[in-house]
């Protein structure tokens, strides 16, 4: 049994939630790749690998406000388990030879949606085993893992599909899903469901929070840095870099955000801190963005990439001071939801990002556009957090009880103010 005064970060629970993530990631990887192969050649469709492999993506989307408070409603690690078995069951249907096309398009969205219920649990499961002091450090570890996974696995995915074939592929990342579900099954301790009964709309659970909203706000417009990798083709041709250079410049761009992640994650900091971090960062991010204005050379692009990715670590900071202000039963829920933002964020913008690169005639001038609205955005979003800092534990406590406890039969929500700079109005009538 782990020692009381041991970090959670040297946990047993901790180390298999770790190994189930990466290969959960390694397995992901390994599907996309060996999908697409699939798909393109029993088809010879470049259109349907394409609808194939953005099935990996769109689901989720979907499934994210449907789906996530299951992370609430069962057992956490129950859900993540039932989760991941199921996806290897999808898995193996894709497998099986001569699969029809539909079917496996089915199975491949089917994989995407379950993931949404999972990442609400595994948030909120992580919320609980490393407490506030260490949510930063461990969500920064864990999206460091999924970076370089994404990395590395797409490199691997692609030799372990040609030289053992599709079907052997899909096989082992089957095994993957299986070998991580073992891992939460029994690495994992089991705790009960956050809330047993059917919770209504989340706007009538948790009270009213400029700051709660400011944090998602801040999440959400980390979509806006998909734009130049939707649109690095067009944007190479227009600044005269050759083609073999993309892929460089791409790689500058994972590099500064695995620094960026290593840096708010190296160790715990105070609350208010890290909120004071989430400033500076964002601007970089959005700032560096905005200076493509200019049409930089490619190495300059590859610098700015690196720049902006560097900042976007403010993202685990803006998440993870989000995940505090919740209660734990709805925690898997309002994350779902927030994450759903994201997704969609970001392949709306690279949608209207081409439209307008075609109607500006310049991809480096939309690339800017993006990043003036993410300057503006940020900034007025951490303005609103630094003029509402974070509650007290004990705060805490007190608006989620009153929240729970304002839910009456029918399941409105009777609003309260919280403490803290919202309930000052309040507190001055009655003074």
């Amino acid at each position: 049994m782990d020692s009381p005064t041991r970090s959670p970060l040297a946990s047993g629970e901790w180390r298999s939630l770790w190994i189930a993530e990466a290969l959960s990631v390694a397995g992901d990887q390994l599907a996309r790749v060996a999908i697409s192969v699939l798909v393109y050649q029993r088809t010879s469709s470049a259109a349907l690998t394409a609808i194939t492999y953005a099935m990996t993506f769109l689901p989720d989307v979907i499934a994210g406000p449907l789906l996530s408070g299951l992370a609430d409603r069962f057992p956490r690690r129950t859900v993540m388990t039932c989760c991941t078995v199921l996806q290897a069951g999808l898995v193996a249907v894709m497998a099986v030879p001569g699969a029809p096309i539909w079917l496996v398009g089915g199975c491949v969205a089917g994989v995407a949606a379950v993931q949404a219920p999972f990442k609400a649990a595994q948030n909120a499961f992580v919320r609980v085993l490393l407490d506030n002091s260490h949510l930063t450090v461990g969500q920064a570890r864990l999206t460091t893992l999924r970076e370089m996974g994404q990395l590395s696995g797409l490199v691997g995915a692609a030799g372990v599909v040609g030289l053992l074939g599709t079907t052997v592929a899909l096989l082992l990342d089957m095994l993957t899903f299986l070998v991580a579900a073992a891992l939460l099954r029994f690495g994992l301790r089991q705790r009960p469901a956050a809330r047993s009964e059917r919770a209504p709309l989340l706007r009538r659970m948790l009270p009213p929070s400029r700051r709660r909203r400011a944090l998602a706000t801040l999440s959400i417009l980390l979509a806006l840095t998909v734009l130049p990798h939707g649109l690095i083709v067009p944007l190479a041709a227009e600044i005269g870099a050759p083609t073999w250079s993309i892929g460089l410049i791409l790689a500058a761009d994972s590099a500064g955000f695995l620094i960026g992640a290593a840096i708010v994650g190296r160790t715990p900091r105070p609350r208010n801190v890290e909120d004071g971090w989430i400033g500076p960062l964002s601007m970089l991010c959005m700032g560096a963005l905005v200076l493509f204005v200019f049409r930089p050379h490619a190495i300059v692009v590859a610098v700015l990439l690196a720049a902006s990715s560097i900042g976007a670590a403010y993202h685990i900071l803006a998440r993870s001071a989000y995940i505090e202000m919740l209660p734990d039963e709805l925690t898997g829920r309002a994350t779902g939801l927030v994450r759903t933002g994201l997704r969609a964020g970001q392949g709306l913008g690279v949608a209207f990002g081409g439209v307008a690169a075609e109607w500006m005639g310049s991809p480096a001038l939309t690339i800017s556009a993006a990043g003036t609205v993410g300057v503006i955005g940020c900034s007025l979003a951490w303005l609103v957090v630094k003029r509402n800092p974070a509650p007290t534990p004990t705060q805490v406590a007190n608006v989620n009880a009153n929240a729970m406890e304002s839910i009456s039969s029918d399941g409105r929500y009777t609003p309260q103010a919280p403490p803290g700079r919202e309930g000052r109005a309040e507190r001055t009538k009655q003074g």
